[in-house]
């Protein structure tokens, strides 16, 4: 089993210092708002050849990828595909292209969330939704490994900016949605009856609770 994990991981070369209470691995010496969660945690690591591992890890949301501590080094998954489901803080992330996206509801219609930041320049403005996420890294320090970039040193004049993204899987098909309008081209055979439930449920399309309840209410709609 420790040896599938292996073939999985590629070192990096951060060092990092302070001990996490109650684990044995590190914190890496970065910063940390660029990670979905404030700690690197125990993660478990489901394959889809059907193993599973344990190791400490945590999301990147610029990189939009899970980071991994291992003898004080941050490593990265090198072929994400090989992953089936990766648990964080009991919730599940899977592999969509060379990303990972949440789990929000797992139906017929499904709802996934991309957790993204961006790195603002300072006065660059970057609204809701925009995907100008600064392109060429490589102009800033940071960690490269073999799968990609894991843990960059932000300049302390930058921002990261948390701006995620909803997907819906209807049909087979992953459709990404910001607001009412792109909700409901996704459904287009069931407008008036969508519409008027975000109407009437007061439906606010940045909140991760509502959308599992639109996407609930839609599953039981195309149920009938």
């Amino acid at each position: 089993m420790k040896r599938h994990i292996i073939t999985l991981l590629t070192a990096g070369v951060l060092t990092v210092t302070t001990v996490l209470p109650c684990l044995t691995q590190s914190k890496p010496a970065v910063n940390m708002n660029q990670y979905l969660f404030p700690e690197f945690t125990e993660c478990i690591i489901k394959s889809k050849a059907g193993t599973i591992t344990r190791e400490i890890g945590n999301y990147n949301t610029i990189t939009g990828k899970i980071a991994f501590i291992k003898d004080n080094s941050i490593y990265g998954i090198t072929t994400v595909k090989q992953s089936d489901t990766i648990i964080l803080s009991n919730r599940y992330f899977i592999p969509v292209g060379e990303a990972f996206y949440e789990v929000l509801l797992n139906a017929p219609i499904a709802l996934f969330i991309q957790h993204e930041s961006r790195l603002i320049a300072p006065g660059q403005p970057v609204g809701y939704g925009s995907t100008s996420k600064v392109s060429n890294v490589d102009t800033y320090s940071h960690l490269t490994t073999q799968s990609g970039v894991y843990s960059l040193e932000i300049p302390p004049d930058f921002e990261i900016r948390y701006l995620p993204v909803f997907w819906i899987r209807k049909d087979g098909n992953m459709n990404s949605f910001i607001g009412k309008k792109q909700f409901l081209n996704i459904f287009p055979e069931k407008k008036k009856e969508i519409g008027a439930f975000i109407k009437s449920g007061k439906i606010k399309f940045e909140d991760p609770a509502d959308m599992i309840k639109l996407t609930e209410y839609c599953n039981n709609l195309y149920a009938r």
